[in-house]
């Protein structure tokens, strides 16, 4: 009777080790079939789940051409004189560089030009308020495609206009230079300004 006892319990013991075995094996399965999936997902993470900010550059000034010109009616464009003016606008200084045209020679007669006023037209230009004394024309023909940066007159008010933005072709713009430096000055003033023009001496 005892025996039997015995028997029972060394069997009864043995099931549960196989149990215990058996209980082990499964979590380490489990264990192992997690890691494989956390890395599963590690490896797709840089690809599917990490978004990159785009980094936001301002270009304007990089691609930004003074030399670049605009064209009359028939295709031609204008050339530089080799004259440039500062146009001075709270203590920081937007140069022009001059054309070569009778209109420019009327312009640096009426120089310097003190407490011009400046306003915004359309968000692509800042042309200066109807002066008393209208400035000439010279003898140049009206009719000018200009490019952003450009100095024209309108002939109408005859007055005269910096483009920040671009323009159409219009038979009543007479073209005068282009920024070569300060452009960004003219286009941030979100307010009425003053400035005064001046010929910058040759170095």
């Amino acid at each position: 009777m005892k025996t039997k006892k015995c028997v029972c319990a060394l069997m009864m013991a043995f099931v549960l080790c196989i149990a215990l075995l058996t209980a082990c094996s499964n979590d380490a399965s489990s264990s192992e079939s997690k890691s494989n999936a956390s890395v599963s997902v590690s490896e797709e993470s840089p690809e599917s789940s990490v978004v990159e900010e785009p980094t936001q550059t301002n270009d304007a000034d990089e691609t930004y051409d003074p030399s670049v010109t605009g064209a009359y009616e028939d295709g031609s464009t204008p050339e530089f004189s080799g004259v440039k003016l500062r146009l001075t606008i709270d203590g920081e200084e937007v140069v022009i560089a001059m054309y070569d045209n009778t209109a420019v020679d009327a312009l640096l007669e009426r120089l310097p030009m003190e407490d011009l006023s400046f306003f915004d037209l359309s968000g692509i230009e800042k042309p200066i308020e109807r002066l008393e004394e209208p400035l000439s024309l010279g003898e140049e023909e009206p009719g000018y495609d200009p490019v952003t940066g450009e100095m024209v007159i309108y002939r109408p008010w005859a007055n005269f206009t910096i483009f920040y933005g671009d323009f159409r072709y219009s038979p009543e713009l007479v073209p005068l230079g282009k920024v070569e430096s300060g452009l960004d000055i003219l286009s941030s003033k979100t307010e009425d300004f003053t400035g005064v023009l001046e010929l910058m001496e040759a170095e």
